[in-house]
């Protein structure tokens, strides 16, 4: 079984809670985890599963994301799944955040361009994850600058047993970039006051982060069983 977590993202100004970064996971005996294979599950299931979660809460929240990797974002499935069933989501809107890999995938910057181009065609917007980590670094993004809406900023990648002597300089310049390409920032990875303190220079649109909320499970239209929040893996 799949279901959907949400970790709640917040406006800066007022700080108030504002949407939901939704990662899909599987149940195994244990608890909650990261699926070990996103290729099972097509693309259909998950926008399917989509409305069923996102009816629960449109009262609530307005904006949802929804985390694709390289592989699920150039998929053209992917896309066409989720544009028919962006007007089922309203009055939500649905965004697609593209996930960094650190690691070797298959997957070429031409494709992701052209799924950029597909995703805006079809009038969704694209965040830029983990910007400057893993792939998502400077020349894919400049690339991608047309079909981007927000960067997204995470203060847990460049943390280095607590010291922030990298984390600094790459908030300043990523926020820079944003204020520059005119673009969204938000900062994830909020862990303490000491970390909304360090944004005090910094124009940020939206927060994330465990010191403002963790994710939760998010029931569907026919499943609204209580469930306990467990640990789970890195974000997909």
């Amino acid at each position: 079984m799949i279901r959907f977590w949400g970790q709640p993202k917040f406006l800066l100004y007022p700080l108030q809670p504002i949407g939901y970064e939704l990662f899909l996971r599987e149940k195994v005996t244990n608890g909650w985890v990261l699926p070990t294979d996103f290729k099972r599950f097509p693309a259909q299931q998950i926008a399917e599963l989509l409305v069923r979660t996102t009816s629960q809460f449109a009262a609530k929240f307005k904006n949802i994301s929804i985390n694709l990797n390289p592989e699920q974002f150039v998929d053209s499935d992917f896309c066409n799944a989720l544009q028919s069933t962006k007007e089922q989501l309203l009055p939500v809107t649905l965004t697609v955040e593209l996930t960094e890999h650190n690691s070797p995938t298959l997957v070429t910057e031409s494709q992701i361009y052209e799924a950029a181009k597909h995703f805006s065609a079809c009038g969704i917007d694209l965040i830029i994850d983990d910007v400057g980590f893993g792939n998502n670094q400077l020349k894919r993004i400049q690339s991608l600058d047309p079909f981007i809406q927000e960067y997204k900023f995470g203060m847990q990648n460049f943390r280095t047993n607590k010291v922030l002597d990298k984390l600094i300089p790459q908030l300043i310049f990523w926020n820079e970039q944003a204020q520059k390409n005119h673009k969204l920032f938000t900062v994830g990875g909020i862990e303490s006051k000491d970390d909304l303190l360090l944004l005090s220079d910094c124009k940020v649109d939206m927060l994330q982060g465990f010191a403002l909320g963790h994710p939760v499970y998010l029931p569907t239209s026919d499943d609204r069983t209580a469930t306990t929040v467990l640990p789970f893996n890195k974000a997909n």
